[in-house]
């Protein structure tokens, strides 16, 4: 065996080095990405959290998926180069010995990564970890952790560089997105994509920031709940439902802390009995309950799966505040449902004067902060009429105004219990 054909192997084998510390990188990372996004289930994630290493990895996502980047960089880069050499060191195994032009060799040494590289360290090994994400990290992790000690030193003076070079650019570096966040990738691929429509696109949007919210953001204010009350007479209660336009109503005695179950206006009619005949307590259906911290996801699940399509929203002390329903979830995906009952108007409608807005009162304040691209610091409320109500300390009157989180509003439409309609100007064009 001559000299070229001794370095030729050693190129090779090189190169499959790499191809395999690439392909467990890859591994790792769908396997930690698959944990992060509810790919396994909580038995066999409490198992692999018992192996430091992997545990260590699941609670620093951000910094892994530093480094997981910047290892599969490095490898590839290492793949390239020595694929150059590969292919000059098996022309030079020819009796000839000529080595063709350099440019000959930069290109096949190209086509060559990118085949071997694309099959056996990328799509091979994802598929693996998507199949079992739990063999995948026990296979892999080590190889990660390892990398993780070898590039410290670049990964601080890049980061170090990358600090100086994010505050010439005025960019927050905190705003960077973790590398292992999926749901920034399926964002990416539904606003790139040609096969989403726009409906589609905007529906996965919002999927995606209901992680964000909990049930405190949907409720509707008890101020503003129509309960059907058992100490009153059941026409009167008809009257005022009718007037409600709904179709499902607390039972309640006196009042939302005393709620004994949903009533359904339709269970009444298929009785076929006379009013003064019928007893809405043997109507009446389950009423779930939640916390006002309940993410909203979770309430969305068990909603489903218990068919509830109303529940009381309760407080850290038990004390209900609200409801929430099925439809004001949903409206979170999809955007506002209307009925023949609601009201045409928007939420937030933007006026012809710069940065005038109306806003009605019922606007859930994540809705105002995503329209007015500000930040509102009172967790305590869910509207932006409870939001003013709780601020003045009362109902305010037509004409009030108040300055309140880089917003000057004015009361447009009020009644005796609640703010309906205002006029806000954002902070900046306050005169």
């Amino acid at each position: 065996m001559n000299g070229a054909s001794i370095s030729l192997m050693v190129s090779l084998s090189s190169v499959a080095i790499l191809l395999v510390l690439h392909a467990l990188l890859v591994m790792c990372e769908i396997s930690l990405v698959k944990f992060r996004y509810g790919g396994v289930d909580d038995k066999k994630l409490a198992g692999l959290k018992r192996h430091r290493g992997i545990a260590y990895l699941m609670e620093n996502g951000g910094q892994t998926g530093r480094v997981v980047r910047f290892s599969k960089t490095l490898c590839t880069v290492a793949v390239g180069l020595l694929l150059m050499a590969v292919v000059s060191d098996f022309f030079g195994l020819f009796e000839s010995g000529e080595i063709p032009d350099q440019w000959l060799v930069v290109l096949m040494s190209f086509l060559g990564a990118v085949s071997v590289h694309f099959f056996f360290a990328e799509i091979f090994p994802r598929g693996l970890a998507m199949k079992d994400p739990v063999k995948a990290i026990l296979c892999s992790y080590r190889v990660l952790l390892v990398f993780q000690i070898i590039t410290m030193p670049a990964m601080l003076f890049f980061r170090g560089l990358k600090r100086m070079l994010f505050r010439r650019l005025g960019v927050d570096v905190q705003d960077e997105l973790n590398p292992l966040d999926l749901d920034v990738q399926i964002r990416a691929l539904g606003e790139d994509s040609q096969e989403l429509s726009p409906v589609v696109r905007k529906i996965v949007n919002r999927a995606l920031q209901m992680r964000e919210l909990v049930v405190q953001d949907v409720i509707l204010p008890r101020s503003q709940v129509v309960i059907c009350d058992l100490e009153e007479t059941l026409e009167a209660n008809l009257k005022i439902m009718k007037q409600a336009g709904h179709t499902r109503f607390p039972l309640c005695r006196g009042n939302l802390d005393d709620c004994i179950g949903i009533l359904h206006i339709k269970d009444i009619f298929r009785r076929g009995e006379a009013l003064a005949d019928l007893d809405p307590v043997k109507l009446k259906r389950n009423v779930a309950m939640f916390e006002l911290e309940t993410p909203l996801e979770e309430a969305l699940e068990r909603m489903l799966r218990a068919k509830f399509h109303m529940a009381l929203a309760a407080d850290e002390f038990g004390g209900i505040v609200g409801v929430v329903t099925f439809e004001s979830i949903l409206e979170e995906l999809v955007g506002e449902i209307q009925d023949e009952f609601d009201t045409e108007e928007d939420e937030i409608r933007e006026l012809r004067a710069a940065n005038t807005y109306r806003i009605l009162g019922l606007t859930p304040i994540h809705d105002v902060e995503q329209a007015l691209a500000i930040e509102i610091g009172n967790d305590e409320v869910s509207t932006f009429g409870g939001l003013i109500t709780g601020e003045l300390g009362r109902i305010p009157a037509r004409g009030d105004t108040l300055t309140l989180e880089g917003m000057r509003i004015t009361i447009d439409e009020v009644d005796e219990r609640r703010v309906i309609a205002t006029r806000v100007v954002r902070e900046g064009n306050l005169n």
